[in-house]
């Protein structure tokens, strides 16, 4: 058995980590990471925390068009709902 070169490993896993990042990006799930990988959901969350740790940003992609997309739907849920106490029951 030859062993592989340490240099060749780490750049296979600085690629994959970035692949991760890159789908984790995109709003993919962990399990929908390592399924398209084809790798285990804890190498995706270990590959993630390493990320963090590094200092990666990993604040997901705003979609196409969008400027704050998550600040206008809760605009938009709140506009619906006029009335209501946004912290759920007024009981």
């Amino acid at each position: 058995m030859v062993s592989e070169e340490r240099a060749a490993y780490e750049g296979r896993s600085r690629h994959r980590r970035d692949q991760i990042v890159e789908m984790h990006r995109q709003g993919l799930k962990g399990y929908e990471i390592a399924r398209e990988l084809s790798v285990s959901t804890g190498l995706v969350s270990i590959r993630l925390k390493e990320a963090r740790a590094a200092g990666v940003d990993l604040t997901p992609y705003a979609a196409a068009g969008e400027e704050g997309g998550q600040n206008k739907a809760g605009a938009s849920r709140e506009q619906r709902r006029p009335g209501r106490a946004s912290s759920g029951s007024t009981r």
